[in-house]
């Protein structure tokens, strides 16, 4: 019978792992230290080896001047009688920063600059960081043996250049003097108003954000010339509106030089729109078109002398070419039977009938006349109209889309001249906005949601509501009037944010300085703010913004692993 080899095996192997087992450990470079398990056991010999005597696991370390030391976990049962080692050689790189005192990271591990760093041989991502600079992200290749320094020169965040044409003028940031253009300097993160002034030469007004590591802008403005002008007219007295400045004519100003476009008008006149090229001091000349219009005279009865301003011209019914304006007409007929009236002559054909027996005249105007229209009976005219009416009582409606229509009444007598003038009150335009939309209520009646525009409002005191999920704000508006009122409003409550990540935990920064690891809540204002996340070992992992503008009272923020 066959006796088993196998008792014999495990006795040889037990004996084996009992007294050890010889490894040949062969290293690249030669005569290099071996430490096991922290004692020095010996050094390879001049071609690279070294036998030792293993019973047990063991940490082995390798090292040898130059070069980054070799760390390895030997295991007897693995079998293995010889291992190679290849030892990388030492390279160095040095990091200068103009300012000093930066963050330097060299493949993730953090130091400060200026520093010289032991590293592998190869390519090395740096990243340079200092609050007030821009980051600056760069790759060194690193030289066995040697020595690789590296300079860099740190950029502002948020400088700005500003230069002008003309230059040297006076620079004003949220209003307070800056200096004079050309003009640099370095802000920090926010909004800030900017106003450019020149002796001569329109005032520019505008605004500058920096965010967070801005890069560098240039700013240029071109200003405009004031020139001194006189806007004059033929006829004068014209209205003229100039690109937004309304007068009437001869009128003398003080104006950015440019091209500007016009209205003029004038009662009797053809409108008139174009530009006017202005780009030096001087007066500029607006010539109307003077308007006519065929006049036809009857009566009742016929055969009625008509005078005009006075002046006798002939017996109904005739005709005649007049030009625009208001005159008196005065119609005589048999037994005494007088009309007297004011027409208005403003269109290509006007009737003029005199009913001296069963109609009066009526005239209208109003202020303001321009842009109001007249409505009585079923007749629509302009201002100043002079219009014949029956014996009887009108309603008078006036019209003008800048103020609230008014109504009133007249009774007209058979032969008389009824006179109308009214004053309209004028209107004023609100608009509403809101951060987060909000509802908007107006002496406590709810008018809309932000945003509201074109609200029109009579002269007076309103008290305006805004009211959001977690809080209202109110402010009283004194209307005056036809003036524009641009309202705006922010939610002055903090949103409650919750932060969750998967995986969690992770570490997250805020730009106020509020910290907590996943899952955890942070009250915060209503703006964009930045955030850092970062693991458990403090390696950042990633950056980001959160608009908390138009969040809910409560929300959850998550970040993504």
């Amino acid at each position: 019978m066959k006796k088993s080899l196998f008792p014999l095996i495990l006795i040889l192997t037990f004996a084996s792992l009992a007294f050890g087992i010889q490894v040949t450990i062969l290293t690249v470079p030669p005569q290099s230290m071996v430490y096991v398990n922290g004692t020095l056991v010996g050094q390879t010999s001049l071609n690279g080896t070294i036998v030792v005597n293993l019973n047990a696991i063991s940490n082995i370390s390798v090292q040898n001047v130059g070069y980054l030391p070799f760390n390895f976990v030997y295991d007897p049962s693995s079998g293995s009688t010889v291992v190679v080692v290849n030892l990388q050689p030492l390279s160095y790189i040095s990091i200068f920063t103009h300012p000093s005192g930066a963050n330097v990271f060299i493949d993730k591990d953090l130091f400060i600059s200026p520093a010289t760093v032991t590293v592998s041989p190869g390519l090395h991502r740096i990243l340079i960081e200092k609050n007030g600079y821009l980051s600056k992200t760069l790759t060194v290749s690193a030289v066995p043996f040697q020595v690789t320094k590296t300079s860099v020169e740190l950029i502002p965040s948020g400088k700005i250049n500003v230069n002008t044409d003309p230059s040297h003028a006076q620079i004003f940031m949220d209003g307070q003097y800056a200096g004079i253009t050309p003009f640099s300097t370095v802000l920090n993160p926010g909004t800030y108003s900017l106003t450019l002034k020149a002796t001569n030469f329109s005032e520019i007004s505008t605004y500058v954000s920096i965010s967070q590591n801005s890069t560098p802008q240039t700013l240029f403005f071109k200003m405009k010339k004031i020139v001194d002008v006189t806007i004059d007219s033929s006829p004068s007295g014209v209205f003229v509106n100039l690109g937004g400045i309304k007068f009437n004519t001869p009128k003398s100003l003080k104006v950015p030089s440019g091209t500007y476009t016009y209205t003029a008008s004038q009662v009797y006149f053809q409108s008139k729109s174009g530009t006017l090229s202005i780009f030096s001091s001087g007066t500029y000349t607006i010539f109307l078109k003077p308007m006519t219009s065929l006049v036809v005279f009857s009566s009742n009865p016929p055969g009625a002398a008509v005078e005009i301003n006075g002046k006798l011209l002939g017996q109904t019914q005739f005709s005649k070419q007049m030009p625009y304006g208001i005159y008196n007409v005065k119609m005589i007929g048999d037994n005494s039977k007088i009309w007297f009236g004011r027409v208005n002559v403003d269109q290509q054909v006007v009737n003029v009938y005199g009913d001296m027996v069963n109609a009066g005249m009526i005239t209208v105007n109003a202020t303001p006349s321009q842009n109001t229209l007249v409505h009585i009976g079923s007749i629509w005219s302009t201002l100043p109209a002079t219009l014949n009416a029956s014996v009887g009582i009108y309603p008078v409606e006036f019209y003008n889309p800048e103020f609230p229509p008014k109504t009133i009444y007249v009774k007209v007598n058979g032969g008389s001249i009824t006179n109308i003038y009214e004053y309209l009150q004028p209107m004023g335009t609100i608009f509403v906005g809101s951060t987060p939309p909000a509802s908007v209520n107006l002496n406590g009646k709810f008018i809309g949601k932000t945003p509201i525009f074109d609200f029109r409002l009579l002269p007076g005191t309103y008290q305006i509501d805004i009211s959001w999920q977690d809080g209202s704000l109110s402010r009283v508006l004194n209307v005056q009037g036809d003036g524009f009122y641009n309202l705006y409003f922010t939610d002055p409550s903090f949103v409650d944010v919750k932060f969750i990540s998967f995986p969690d935990p992770v570490k997250v920064v805020l730009d106020n300085g509020s910290e907590g690891y996943t899952p955890f809540a942070v009250k915060m204002s209503r703006g964009i703010h930045t955030y850092k996340v970062y693991d458990l070992f403090g390696n950042q992992i990633s950056t980001g913004k959160i608009d908390t503008r138009f969040m809910n009272p409560k929300s959850y923020f998550f970040i993504g692993g």
